[in-house]
Order: C-alpha cells, then structure tokens, then sequence
C-alpha cells in the first residue's frame, strides 16, 4: 500500500508540474490592418491561383475549428501564398516571392513543453 501511495503521488506530481508552451513574457497582441482577396469558394480562388502561377498545395493546417490554413507554393518561381478557409469564403492572405524551405536542424531536442491545442486566443 505504501509503494502504491509513493507511486500515485509521484505520477501525480509529475502530472501536474509538467510544462505547457505559453507566449513569451515581452508579447503583446497587435490588431494588424491589412487587404485580403476574397472569394466565396476555394475552388474559385484555387482555380486562379493554379492558372496563374501554376501553384500546389504545400501544407494545410487547422486554425480552429471554423478555420483551416493552406500554404500553395510553386517551387520554380520561388513564388508562394498562405490562404485562410472558412466555410463562408477562401482568402488569399499572403503572397510573396523568394521561396526558401527550411529543415530541422539535426540533433535539436525534443520541445520542453507540451503543445498547448487550444487555438481559441
């Protein structure tokens, strides 16, 4: 009974000091202004999107719930663009040139924290 009462206390223990990823202590949040292209559907802007820069879907990822992300690049024009998706319209965010691509580093240990899925900040 006595190991059992060590065990459970460590687990807990263990359980309730681990680290969760947080913002840095000098952010502050910013409401930035900027244009979006719009249009209702992702098909129409993904349509103009593949004709004229011949892009493709790089990476998808879900902001929220409501919300997905999608990154279209096309590696030969070093060209690239991030569109936000909802289930109301498809807006071209960002676009750009000078296309770099990055890797891990080898050797880079694991993250410290535990990544915090709650997206509703």
């Amino acid at each position: 009974m006595k190991r059992f009462l060590i065990a459970l206390t460590a687990a807990l223990a263990a359980f309730f000091t681990s680290a969760n990823a947080g913002a840095p202590a000098d952010s502050y949040k910013e409401m930035k202004v900027y244009p979006v292209l719009c249009t209702p559907t992702l098909s129409s802007l993904m349509g103009a999107l593949t004709i004229d820069y011949a892009v493709h879907v790089a990476s998808t990822f879900m902001e929220n719930p409501e919300a997905h992300i999608m990154i279209v690049e096309n590696p030969d024009t070093e060209t690239a663009a991030i569109i936000r998706i909802t289930r109301n319209s498809a807006c071209l965010i960002f676009s750009g040139v000078d296309l770099q691509h990055f890797s891990r580093p080898d050797g880079m240990a694991p993250p410290k924290a535990s990544i915090n899925r709650n997206t509703e900040t």
